[in-house]
């Protein structure tokens, strides 16, 4: 879970807000009404409306980065995929650069995705689900797990403010709690995103499960 050295005098970014249309294939619109599958449309949220770009972050030694432009933002890029069938934001957060991809990184699979932010930002539910797992472990800091059905999960990590209870149902956009860098060592604040699949009822639960890059996954158009 560590990240590579940074540079601590990198600027903001200003990244773009994106409008979002109507509800997400298999889940619920917030409102508790079904969406029909196959709708192929984005969910929306009176409190999260992902960012339309995402941008590599500036002045940062980074792992396992998806095509992008001279100026870092990503190539083919989109807010949503569909995992199983489920719509997912790819970056749960406003306001945050990409830190790190998914792969192999310093010997060993990095399970998800990296986004920094210089201050402590909030974090919310990719999809709707009901909360699994949350509680703290030295490699993730504080952490929640959700599972949003046919077989899908999120995983959130490093959270400074953890809001998310056990048990707790979340539309997509609810607000889970604040960015951190809360491992038993040093890193910078950030969250680290996980998208997982497979059977959670076994001896290891969510760490039996297997990670997916949700930046190589099948982008869900607006329309």
């Amino acid at each position: 879970m560590s990240m590579m050295s940074v540079k601590w005098t990198m600027s903001a970014l200003a990244l773009g807000l994106a409008g979002c249309a109507t509800q997400a294939v298999g889940t619920t619109t917030g409102q508790g009404v079904p969406a029909g599958p196959g709708s192929g449309a984005w969910p929306v949220s009176d409190t999260f409306t992902p960012q339309a770009s995402l941008n590599v972050c500036p002045g940062m030694i980074a792992s396992n980065l998806p095509p992008r432009e001279a100026d870092g933002r990503l190539i083919d890029y989109s807010p949503f995929i569909r995992v199983e069938g489920v719509v997912l934001s790819v970056a749960p957060v406003n306001g945050a650069c990409l830190s790190s991809g998914f792969g192999v990184r310093s010997g060993k699979l990095h399970k998800g995705i990296d986004l920094f932010s210089r201050e402590p930002i909030p974090i919310y539910a990719a999809a709707d689900g009901r909360v699994l797992e949350a509680g703290y472990r030295d490699d993730y800091g504080y952490y929640a797990v959700i599972d949003h059905g046919r077989g899908v999960y999120t995983r959130y990590a490093h959270f400074s403010a953890l809001d998310a209870k056990m048990n707790q149902e979340v539309p997509f956009g609810t607000y889970l709690g604040l960015m951190g860098n809360t491992a038993s060592y040093r890193i910078p604040i950030h969250l680290h995103y996980e998208v997982l699949t497979g059977d959670y009822d076994t001896p290891k639960q969510s760490f039996g499960l297997s990670p997916v890059d949700p930046l190589s996954q099948v982008f869900v158009p607006a329309n």
